[in-house]
């Protein structure tokens, strides 16, 4: 068939003789001549007519209609598709937000414990704790927590602790110290309102109310340590107190924003290093 279209338009200015042969009746064969240019033509109307009927059967039948309406409902579920896509990630964001303000505003209102290192060198001369409590009485400095008279005469902050010291608390170990997780202290698990201790001898330099630890009381000792006890559901002890060793601090609770469950939360510091309290205590 190609070799036919080929001799066909090869000769384009001439005339094509094609002969029709009838294999069963050979004398009925018949024989037809034209131009090559005059099949060129006939081609080129063929397809014009072929497009122009398509075209037309498209846009006048329901054809075009379903084919458009396909079209149309394909980008209609990709729009939703994106849509959908849009909103969840409008939520998310919406969430994460919610979040960090809550987490800012927690962190602003009550940043965590900053101690310092120097304040037994230097006579007492620099706050020792600040905690950011919002309790009256709250970021005092601790030569403005303790009187003239309390300082000269007291020596509670001479000697050093002496450890190891009763569990502050009766209760159950709930958690360890571990500093790569920044828990800095252990949690013993207590009834609530029971009565915690001070583990030694030592001074009251911050007590107050956090959003995130409930009521806390900072005591100070001897040789650069400080204990730290958390969670409290209230406090009997007050800025500028001289407490002794066994003598009752508060009773314990299920307060604060990072409290899961009645607690009480016990670090101990030395210079401002934080310690494994369970290194000091002894049941």
């Amino acid at each position: 068939m190609w070799d036919f279209f080929k001799k066909i338009f090869s000769r384009r200015d001439g005339d094509v003789t094609v002969m029709v042969l009838d294999d069963d009746e050979p004398e009925q064969s018949s024989s037809f001549s034209f131009r090559s240019s005059d099949i060129l033509r006939l081609a080129l109307v063929v397809v014009a007519v072929s497009v122009f009927l398509t075209t037309l059967i498209f846009f006048i039948t329901p054809i075009g209609s379903m084919y458009q309406y396909q079209q149309d409902e394909s980008l209609r579920q990709e729009i939703l598709s994106v849509t959908e896509k849009v909103f969840a990630l409008s939520d998310s964001l919406d969430a994460r937000d919610k979040q960090l303000l809550d987490l800012k505003q927690i962190l602003v209102e009550t940043p965590d414990t900053l101690f310092s290192t120097d304040f037994v060198n230097q006579g007492l001369e620099r706050p020792v704790a600040s905690s950011g409590f919002s309790g009256p009485g709250s970021e005092k400095p601790a030569y403005k927590m303790l009187s003239r008279d309390e300082i000269i005469f007291s020596d509670i902050l001479k000697d050093a602790p002496v450890f190891p010291a009763s569990y502050p608390i009766e209760g159950t170990l709930s958690q360890r110290f571990s500093a790569d997780d920044t828990h800095f202290g252990i949690d013993i698990a207590a009834r609530e309102h029971s009565e915690f201790r001070a583990i030694a001898d030592g001074t009251v330099v911050n007590a107050g109310w956090t959003v995130k630890y409930g009521y806390v009381i900072y005591l100070q000792h001897g040789d650069g340590y400080m204990s730290v006890y958390k969670h409290g559901a209230q406090l009997f002890k007050q800025d500028g107190d001289i407490v002794l060793r066994g003598d009752i601090l508060g009773t314990a609770g299920d307060k604060g924003a990072l409290s899961f469950g009645s607690h009480l939360h016990l670090e101990i510091w030395k210079n401002g290093v934080a310690q494994d309290p369970q290194m000091y205590l002894i049941r």
